[in-house]
């Protein structure tokens, strides 16, 4: 089998790589939408909590729900590569959702 001339071979490996980089591009465009997203959904959480009965189950378990989304994001969002819009859009987000439980009386240390 004869070997494929060398820019061949050179431009099917530039070929891979950019391949691969739009893959990383697209993933880390769908990262950051779910951070957004699931701060959407626990800022709807606190929203509920807040309707709710003080000491309601159902207002346990959504500030919890939101607790927890808000603790994850905080921890995913460090690492995650995010443009400078989606770091302030994250960010801002995950300051209201904290400022949203702390009325509901959670305490962050």
């Amino acid at each position: 089998m004869p070997k494929k001339p060398i820019q061949k071979q050179i431009r099917d490996g530039q070929d891979a790589v950019l391949r691969a980089q739009r893959g990383l591009d697209r993933i880390e465009r769908t990262g950051a939408t779910f951070l957004i997203s699931d701060l959407d959904l626990a800022m709807t959480l606190t929203r509920i909590a807040t309707d709710a009965a003080k000491n309601s189950t159902k207002r346990k378990r959504n500030q919890a729900n939101a607790r927890h989304a808000y603790d994850e994001v905080s921890r995913i969002s460090r690492q995650a590569i995010l443009t400078d819009h989606e770091r302030h859009d994250v960010d801002g987000r995950l300051a209201k959702l904290r400022s949203a439980l702390e009325r509901l009386g959670e305490v962050f240390a």
